[in-house]
């Protein structure tokens, strides 16, 4: 394969020189350079664009984030988690460290996110938590998930990995459930330095937990008599049976993450515009789905997948991934191999798990390259490739 014209990116979006300098600032001035002012002022930043009352932990990754929460819980053998199974790895993994059952919820194929009428079959008396995954940038139906556990103990995590700035009404994401993760990995749409992540707390009972947790266990010792005595810090175990982690932000990512906090619906607006044109250019092949547009639910569109519906045109995806990257070079790729097909999950489950829609629509899925910095010369180059291609396929 030669060079791709247009390659999947793992870069988000560039840096402006104001940020670039921020970086650069901490890195001169900043004592200490991991937990200090920056870090502090950041998760306040983030308290305040979220508009929760939750408590905010910046952290080294989405995934530690999920780690952290998942930690808090007191999970049992026995416990069930609910997770829909075309999501990242990362969403499910922590749970099964506490040896926690997994339930693999299905899809719904309009939006690519949780289906409600599965969801119902599966929540019972063993169901410890939900996990509901705002995937590609679009909100599950976290009001209709709500109503169904509003009388019931289970434990809410919204994973926003992908959806920093998405709303439901003008309700932004991350604040619905007990938990909330944010991702800012480098391929998402605020990213501090490639790595990074966010916690918010929104239920009481857990916020005094993750401090500890987030960092070695350290706490103050008391009745100290000198501030160097007995040493500088204590070893705490705030949790029965949970080892401390070690997940905190630096403060170059912090302050960074502050500044990027600033523009952030400006990168969301551009995402949101080029995905319009670009699902409004298909709009003469019915049978290639997007995200289906839902009142009151804004999309921050993260990724930019779709499916082709073989009901309607008998297209296969192999084909079209196969022209698209030899004749028109450009790197059209399949994501989230649903996760009760990995062995790893299918050794802690012992069960064959078969979801109807999250199989159909891995099978026929594409995602386009989608990264904010592409041309417009490049991007309107993919459109008519996008042509070109599903036109050699149906002629």
């Amino acid at each position: 394969m030669k060079k791709f014209k247009i390659n999947w990116s793992s870069k988000s979006h560039t840096y402006t020189r104001k940020e670039k300098n921020a970086v650069i600032e901490v890195m001169t001035n900043a004592d200490p350079l991991t937990q200090g002012k920056y870090l502090k002022n950041f998760e306040l930043d983030i308290k305040k664009y979220l508009n929760t009352k939750g408590k905010v932990f910046g952290v080294t990754s989405g995934a530690s984030a999920i780690e952290l929460a998942a930690a808090t819980l007191n999970l049992k053998e026995n416990d069930e988690i609910i997770v829909p199974a075309h999501t990242y790895c990362a969403t499910a993994l922590p749970f099964t460290r506490y040896k926690a059952k997994i339930k693999w919820v299905d899809i719904d194929l309009d939006t690519m996110t949780i289906s409600i009428e599965h969801l119902k079959k599966l929540i019972g008396k063993k169901t410890k938590a939900i996990v509901a995954v705002h995937l590609y940038g679009l909100p599950s139906n976290i009001l209709e998930i709500k109503k169904l556990i509003s009388k019931k103990k289970i434990i809410f995590i919204e994973d926003c990995a992908q959806s920093l700035g998405a709303k439901i009404k003008d309700k932004k994401v991350g604040t619905f459930g007990d938990f909330a993760v944010f991702s800012l990995h480098a391929q998402k749409n605020l990213t501090t330095l490639g790595e990074g992540g966010i916690l918010v707390v929104n239920k009481k009972k857990y916020q005094k937990f993750i401090p500890g947790l987030r960092h070695n266990g350290h706490r103050q010792f008391k009745n100290k008599r000198n501030y160097w005595q007995p040493a500088m810090v204590d070893v705490c175990q705030d949790i029965k049976g949970i080892t401390p982690f070690n997940f905190p932000m630096t403060e170059a990512q912090a302050f960074l993450g502050s500044q990027l906090l600033k523009r952030v619906e400006e990168l969301n607006k551009k995402r949101i515009q080029r995905a319009e044109q670009f699902i409004k250019s298909m709009s003469k092949y019915p049978f290639l789905k997007f995200q289906k547009n839902i009142k009151n639910y804004k999309n921050v569109y993260h990724l930019l997948p779709a499916w082709f519906d073989k009901k309607i045109c008998r297209i296969n995806r192999d084909d079209f991934i196969d022209i698209m990257s030899k004749k028109y070079k450009i790197k059209v790729i399949v994501q989230f191999y649903p996760l009760y097909r990995y062995d790893f999950f299918k050794k802690l489950n012992n069960n064959e798990f078969k979801l109807k829609n999250t199989d159909l629509f891995f099978d026929n899925m594409i995602s386009f390259p989608f990264h904010e910095w592409m041309s417009e010369k490049d991007f309107n180059y993919m459109i008519k490739s996008t042509h070109k291609a599903i036109n050699t396929l149906i002629n």
